[in-house]
């Protein structure tokens, strides 16, 4: 895994209620103030989650479907070569079902990487 080089500062000035507030939630969730500005950051930007905790369970079993779907691709593209044409409705059915599957994994992926970034728009634009 490539291994980003934080080269950026951005300073930033709270109020003290702001402050105490970020510091309370930097304790509850046990994790750095720089690393809960940087995780906020990534979702406003659309960079999708930090890979770690729950983002690397998630992508995991993503990767885990994906490779299931491949396994019945390869299957089906076998079935196929083999001229059965008894088969032929039962095949393309199958296929079908693999498109389906792939669509649901590539709109998890996008929940995953895009949905943090509108709930971020959402969040400043109320906050405005």
């Amino acid at each position: 895994m490539k291994r980003t080089t934080r080269q950026k500062i951005v300073h930033v000035r709270l109020s003290e209620d702001e402050f105490l507030a970020l510091e309370a939630f930097c304790a509850e969730v046990q994790l750095s103030v720089s690393v809960v500005l940087r995780r906020l950051a990534r979702d406003a930007g659309g960079l999708g989650p930090a890979l770690d905790g729950e983002a690397v369970a998630a992508f995991r079993g993503n990767s885990e479907e994906l490779r299931r779907i491949g396994v019945n691709l390869n299957q089906l593209v076998r079935a196929l070569s083999g001229g059965s044409e008894a088969r032929m409705e039962e095949l393309l059915a199958g296929l079908g079902r693999l498109a389906r599957l792939v669509g649901e994994q590539a709109e998890a992926i996008n929940v995953l990487c895009g949905g943090a970034r509108d709930r971020a728009r959402r969040q400043v634009s109320a906050d405005a």
